[in-house]
């Protein structure tokens, strides 16, 4: 816990801002929030939810160390969610559980692994404000399913949380509806008696009709492609591999690995499911996975005309985490091996955790010394300079799991000219090939 607290920390203290950060702090320099909202909400896109909440901390990155503070309490907010959510799903089962928080701490780093691309989703500003934020309605809510008796308090986390998610997060949204008109149609009897599920089934539609029907959204659509199906069944297969083979080493792997404790809780947790068989388990855990994932990726691509972007998966991600815990809980409380092999492979994850934390730290100590001195080279250009050539920067290094702050060969890419129009620079700025 200790090493993962460091991890965390110390890349919220080398986090920079980044992309289509530079734009929106131009824009909070010289336009109001309502501005900045109008212009999100009805001419670039509809998520009223995100739109409201960037707008709100905009104002703040005036202060050095706002980033950071963000990051920090982003990361504090998804863990009490999934305490939340962790306590609430115990009691639901009847599982006694020791050392809940810990757990929670636990599974929150199994997470950070199965997110695709947490440089996008964890640490940078404007994506977290759509994913990460959406991510952490979506477990308050889960949270609020798994209570048995639920008081005044829980609702106003349950409408809150549904109408984030669905002002923020378009696919994570019809996935939830997806699987409650399912749980409507197996359980219909429980659903009518269940408010909590009409109540945020109907809050999620409501949202997502208002993303949908907006002038923002339409416009939008009218700047990407419309692919014939072939591409998209061709976009949305690749995408779905790759999500799930392309970074096996980089993200299962050591999420296996890192959920191995939760096998031990299974064997110690004095519970038995009667209905569990492993392999036949597994092979359902493996088919609802795929199905989710190629369903994610196919609600992206149609709109967006291209291959989806990793972050747009996070509600695949959440799915394989509560899967994974499951089947290794189970497992547990199945099948026990020796002590020899646990500890050897609790062994094999404190010192891969440490190698992790001390190769990251110093990846993105460079990163961060290296932004740094390009920003203030171009501060000092932005009063000393006097010709009109382009200037050209040379390239940051990797950034880790930070989000990258980098530019292109092309004086017209959004990424330079969102740069350029921060330090207000009348000089093109490219990157040396």
């Amino acid at each position: 816990m200790l090493l993962w607290s460091f991890f965390f920390i110390s890349t919220a203290y080398f986090n920079r801002y980044a992309a289509d950060d530079f734009y929106f702090i131009s824009e909070i320099k010289n336009k109001s929030v309502v501005e900045i909202f109008n212009h999100l909400q009805f001419n670039w896109h509809g998520r009223f939810a995100s739109n409201s909440l960037i707008v709100f901390l905009l104002p703040l990155t005036k202060f050095p160390y706002f980033l950071m503070v963000f990051n920090l309490s982003s990361c504090l907010l998804l863990y009490m969610a999934i305490a939340r959510f962790t306590k609430n799903g115990a009691n639901f089962y009847a599982i006694n559980i020791k050392n809940k928080w810990l757990l929670a701490f636990l599974a929150m780093t199994v997470f950070f692994f199965l997110t695709l691309f947490p440089n996008d989703v964890w640490f940078w500003l404007t994506g977290s404000v759509v994913y990460l934020y959406s991510t952490i309605a979506l477990f308050f809510l889960l949270s609020v399913f798994f209570k048995k008796e639920k008081n005044s308090g829980d609702y106003f986390l349950l409408v809150v949380s549904s109408i984030f998610i669905s002002g923020s997060n378009e696919p994570m949204t019809l996935i939830l509806l997806l699987f409650l008109v399912v749980f409507a149609v197996k359980q219909s009897l429980q659903f009518k008696i269940q408010l909590p599920y009409l109540l945020s089934a109907v809050l999620l539609f409501l949202g997502f009709c208002v993303i949908f029907f907006s002038s923002g959204t339409a416009l939008r659509d009218e700047l990407t492609p419309s692919l014939p199906w072939t591409k998209v069944i061709l976009f949305t297969a690749y995408a779905t591999v790759k999500s799930l083979l392309f970074k096996l080493h980089y993200t299962f792997i050591p999420a296996i690995l890192l959920a191995f404790p939760f096998y031990i809780l299974g064997t110690t947790a004095q519970f038995k499911s009667v209905n569990f068989r492993p392999v036949r388990e597994l092979l359902y855990s493996l088919l609802l996975i795929v199905s989710i994932v190629i369903i994610n990726h196919l609600i992206v691509v149609i709109p967006l005309g291209a291959l989806s972007p990793d972050r747009a998966t996070m509600v695949s991600s959440v799915l394989i985490l509560l899967l994974l815990i499951r089947y290794l809980f189970l497992l547990g409380s199945e099948i026990n091996i020796s002590e020899k092999l646990k500890k050897t492979i609790l062994a094999i994850n404190t010192i891969g955790v440490l190698v992790f934390v001390v190769v990251t730290f110093q990846i993105h100590n460079n990163y961060a010394t290296a932004y740094d001195k390009r920003m203030d080279e171009l501060t000092k250009m932005k009063t000393s300079i006097t010709h009109q050539h382009p200037i050209y920067l040379k390239p940051l290094p990797h950034s880790g799991y930070l989000p990258s702050a980098e530019i292109t060969t092309d004086t017209t890419h959004f990424l330079n000219v969102d740069l350029k129009r921060h330090f207000k620079l009348n000089n093109a700025l490219i990157l040396e090939e």
